[in-house]
């Protein structure tokens, strides 16, 4: 079984998803701190890993690749999915 989300093919770090976060929360989102729910670690958005395509973006966990959020758009309009991110600390 592949590791890679179906639909996703290239991997990058958080980064790369502050345009659409940016889109979706109104601010930057690369610097806001993210707690995951399965293994505790800490650390901004932009250390998390990206897989991101024209459907949409899945953040990933650095610590044990669990999904923190997907977004997902479609025609119907758009989806945000909360997966194993437990916290979001602004500053």
């Amino acid at each position: 079984m592949s590791d890679i989300h179906p639909g996703h093919r290239v991997r990058v770090d958080g980064n790369a998803a502050g345009g659409r976060l940016l889109e979706l929360f109104g601010r930057d989102m690369t610097t806001v701190r993210a707690q995951c729910g399965q293994c505790d670690r800490v650390a901004e958005l932009a250390d998390a890993i990206a897989e991101v395509d024209d459907a949409g973006l899945i953040l990933l966990c650095r610590g044990c690749s669990r999904t923190l959020l997907t977004c997902l758009r479609s025609p119907d309009g758009e989806q945000l999915v909360i997966g194993a991110l437990a916290r979001l600390e602004f500053r």
